[in-house]
């Protein structure tokens, strides 16, 4: 049996890779979650607010790179 290995799929962020290119950006919790956008990024700390609420939130920048980038926003 032959396969191509153990690949990564996705990386938490890589050494040229700056944090605060992100701010500004729209991104959803999940796949289907609520829209935020990303307002400050502080270390491995990202502080967001949510679209529909306008409820501040803080989330770990690993779990950020995973949501998906807002396509439409409500």
């Amino acid at each position: 049996m032959t396969g191509t290995g153990f690949e990564e799929q996705q990386s938490a962020y890589d050494a040229g890779f700056d944090p605060q290119m992100l701010v500004g950006q729209f991104r959803r919790l999940g796949d289907a979650g609520p829209a935020y956008e990303i307002m400050s990024v502080h270390d491995d700390q990202v502080a967001v607010e949510i679209v529909y609420s306008d409820e501040a939130v803080s989330l770990k920048l690993a779990e950020v790179l995973t949501d998906p980038i807002a396509e439409t926003l409500p």
